[in-house]
């Protein structure tokens, strides 16, 4: 038996799937699928045969997938073209995969390398000169090569197509019609664009998610980026390898250079002469950085700069004006904002989406498909290059100061539409559109006449820094705001009170005390109603959380007053809540009651959901202060539900704090214990606690001892610790059970055979996997990027407590109904 056959079978053994062999000088390659990553175990077997190709093994790292896709692409279609952005690995994964395939093809598998030609003219030409054919005189070898290969079971490699894509389409629609046994091959940075073309676009290399933590060695080195680094890097400095110490650095290099391999093997030769934390520090100047490729590479890749140089040669005048504009977008921007920035000077707001197809077609702009609309984005090296190209044009304050009014004017609808049926759209529009709000922020901070523009943007955002958790970023940009603006207007007394929010949000009760005085002495110097009412509000909120309810009452019956004179019907609605809660506080139970029973956001017709979550949230508490704890749990229940849809951690804490105080004033201590011990593990997550909220602190420490009292301090601290293994999908869908019907909950880690809690998300994929369908092929069936996909799988794994693929199936199949 062979040493590739003896290895497949142990391989098979160890429960791996034989795939396929791929022949290497000295080297076979056995190829396995693991059910449990969909990656490839390959192992070497030395052979005794030296008539063979050498492939450089090395520069195929994280591409195994990929060479499946091809093989079986071309098993169906006659034509697949692989594109991609320059840099990406078109060619490696091309040439790999005509080696893996060369003994399908009797005829031969022909590699014709295109980059050196100029004349799309001459494509035939090259072709038969590569494959040998004498020329015929009055024969063109557009005539001449489908005569000859005809009858030949072939393939053909045609290598960087992009720019002579013409000749290529001539070529290939006449070879395909007239030679039925060929196959043809593709790399291009843009599709070719004739009848039966499958395109099949590569991705960069996968790169960790910015996240909190550093995840475990093994597991980094799972993303392609992170293992390509640590190999190049090795060959150039064998000393270097990712450790605990430096693997954030490289986390953030692999994610500034956006995955691409041609850009990473470029930092890993700096890493002979530079740590990865200065390359990491100076990628703002990239493309003076990363030069010196191999020799032995075409001269487009042997530095970043003649990469993206021959992307852009190929673009139009109006694509490359439109690159260059675009460059002033964060990490995505939405077709709306391109036309709005893009236009102008040469190109019509109607000619931009075309714009943006050729750069699609080109690579250059990629998209990201969302349920509800589809979205654009330069990766960031291609970004830097449009923004060099910008201040070349010497438009680049022009194009930035077009950015930040787009964006001014979308936060202010934004803000208009907060308290409406579609907050949850408004809200996942401004987090979709961060990183450009960053941008335009920064713009105005920067540029001289700008900053008032900017002080509105951010003042304006007040519920998205704390709907979103960037309560810091916000009271940042404020602060610096107005240090730079000078004008006492409406929008300054809106920062104040709005910076003065923030800080009371971050415990910080002097600083915001003294912006809120500051604001309320402008706006009566104006005579502005709006933002009086306002700083009632936020000052009665302040008394509030420092329990002086007598105060707050006094301060929220002001802002209803002011509110209601204005017509401020949002703000109305949330003055009568928190007016109802201090009264609450203040034991004035009926008083509260009727505010309540006036609420509309308490009307089961109510369209604006955020607001009726947090009318329901504190009419759980006065139901618990005034003892009706049925009808507590019942409202703190629909509230946790409606906050569900919003992510806002810190508030679904809040709802289970006082979820926890009902059950432990109702008796339940047990299921306090839990409670309290969820709402903990949320408030750790995110790092947050009630110091900021001592009405709702005195309630917890309260029920808490209450509950520590009946159940005993042993038996609580058990219950409670345990609720803090589960994690936030397994406790939510324990909370939302009937409370009768619960019983204790259960934690994937924490039994052996778990009763898991997948969310609807994770159970879609679950059942896609069940059908046989791959991560890419999710991927596409839900229109999520592959990393999300992954992502998924991976997280269904681990809740299951399963190492394979086909134990989620088995899985799936017991949950359906019979």
């Amino acid at each position: 038996m062979r040493n590739d056959a003896r290895a497949a079978r142990l391989l098979v053994d160890q429960g791996f799937e034989y795939w396929d062999s791929v022949e290497v000088q000295y080297i076979d390659l056995i190829c396995c699928f693991t059910e449990r990553t969909e990656s490839i175990t390959v192992v070497p077997v030395p052979i005794w045969s030296a008539a063979r190709p050498p492939i450089e093994l090395t520069s195929f790292v994280g591409r195994w997938r990929e060479l499946a896709d091809v093989k079986k692409f071309l098993s169906s279609a006659r034509l697949v073209t692989i594109t991609g952005v320059g840099g990406v690995g078109k060619t490696r994964l091309a040439l790999r995969s005509a080696a893996l395939l060369r003994r399908s093809f009797p005829g031969g598998v022909w590699i014709i390398e295109l980059a050196d030609l100029n004349d799309p003219r001459l494509v035939a030409d090259t072709v038969a000169a590569t494959l040998g054919l004498q020329q015929q005189s009055g024969v063109t070898p557009l005539e001449h090569l489908p005569e000859h290969l005809r009858d030949r079971p072939l393939l053909l490699l045609l290598d960087n197509c992009e720019h002579v894509l013409d000749g290529c389409a001539q070529l290939a629609h006449s070879l395909l019609k007239q030679c039925p046994l060929m196959r043809i091959l593709t790399t291009s940075r843009q599709p070719l664009g004739i009848a039966g073309e499958t395109v099949m676009e590569l991705a960069p290399f996968s790169v960790p998610p910015e996240r909190v933590g550093t995840p475990e060695l093994e597991n980094l080195l799972q993303y392609s980026a992170v293992a390509l680094l640590q190999e190049r890097a090795q060959a150039a400095n064998p000393a270097f390898t990712v450790t605990a110490d430096n693997a954030h650095v490289v986390m953030r290099l692999c994610r500034q250079l956006d995955g691409i391999p041609l850009a990473i093997e470029l930092a890993a030769v700096a890493l002979r002469f530079m740590s990865a934390e200065t390359i990491a520090v100076r990628l703002d100047r990239r493309f003076r950085l990363l030069t010196g490729g191999t020799r032995t590479a075409p001269t487009r890749q042997q530095t970043l700069q003649d990469m993206v140089d021959w992307s852009y040669r190929l673009c139009s005048a109006a694509e490359q004006v439109l690159w260059a504009r675009l460059s002033v977008c964060g990490s995505g921007f939405a077709l709306e904002a391109a036309e709005a920035i893009g236009s102008g000077d040469g190109i019509r707001t109607d000619e931009v989406l075309n714009q943006i197809r050729g750069l699609i077609d080109k690579s250059i702009v990629t998209t990201e498909r969302h349920p509800d609309k589809t979205r654009y984005r330069l990766l960031e090296t291609l970004r830097e290059y449009g923004r060099d190209r910008l201040v070349e044009r010497g438009e680049t304050t022009t194009v930035r100061r077009k950015h930040l009014h787009y964006y001014r004017n979308l936060v202010a609808q934004a803000e208009a539409e907060w308290f409406s049926a579609g907050r949850t759209t408004v809200f996942a529009r401004l987090r979709a559109e961060h990183a450009n709000l960053r941008e335009a922020l920064e713009f105005s901070a920067s540029e001289p006449g700008e900053a008032q523009a900017g002080l509105l943007i951010a003042s304006s955002l007040r519920f998205f820094w704390l709907s979103s958790g960037f309560v810091y970023e916000g009271r940042r940009w404020l602060e610096r705001l107005l240090t730079l603006t000078a004008e006492r207007d409406t929008v300054r007394v809106k920062a104040l009170y709005v910076n003065g929010y923030l800080n009371l949000a971050l415990n910080d009760a002097t600083s915001g005390t003294a912006l809120l005085d500051q604001a309320r002495a402008l706006a009566a110097e104006l005579g502005d109603q709006s933002g009086a009412a306002y700083v009632a509000q936020i000052s009665g909120l302040t008394a509030l959380y420092n329990e002086d309810p007598a105060r707050a009452a006094a301060l929220f019956e002001d802002a209803l007053a002011g509110h209601r004179l204005i017509g401020d019907h949002a703000a109305v609605a949330y003055d009568q809540i928190e007016l109802a809660l201090a009264l609450t506080f203040l034991g004035d139970h009926e008083r509260a009651a009727t505010l309540f029973r006036e609420c509309p956001a308490l009307e089961e017709n109510y369209g604006e959901q955020w607001m009726r979550s947090l009318a329901l949230w504190a009419q759980g508490i006065a139901g618990l202060l005034a003892g009706d704890y049925q009808q507590a749990t019942a409202a703190e229940l629909e509230s946790l539900r409606l906050k569900l849809d919003f992510h806002e951690h810190f508030r679904i804490a809040l709802c289970i704090e006082i979820l926890a105080c009902i059950a432990s004033a109702d008796g339940d201590a047990a299921r306090a214990a839990t409670l309290f011990g969820v709402s903990h593990k949320i408030k750790q997550n995110i790092d947050a606690s009630l110091a900021g909220h001592k009405h709702i602190a005195r309630l917890h420490d309260h029920y808490e001892a209450v509950a520590r009292s009946s159940l005993g301090e042993d038996t609580f601290q058990e219950a409670f610790e345990l609720a803090t293994l589960l994690d936030f999908d397994e406790a939510i869908a324990w909370i939302t059970r009937d409370p009768s019907k619960a019983g204790s909950p259960t934690s994937s880690a924490t039994e052996e055979s778990p009763t898991p809690m997948l969310t609807p998300r994770e159970r879609e994929v679950a059942a896609l996997v069940a059908q046989g369908k791959t991560n890419k092929e999710i991927a596409a069936t839900m229109s999520i990027s592959r990393r999300t996909a992954d992502s998924h799988v991976d997280h269904i794994l681990t809740k299951l407590g399963f190492t394979r693929r086909t134990q989620i199936a088995a899985w799936t199949t017991k949950q359906e109904p019979h």
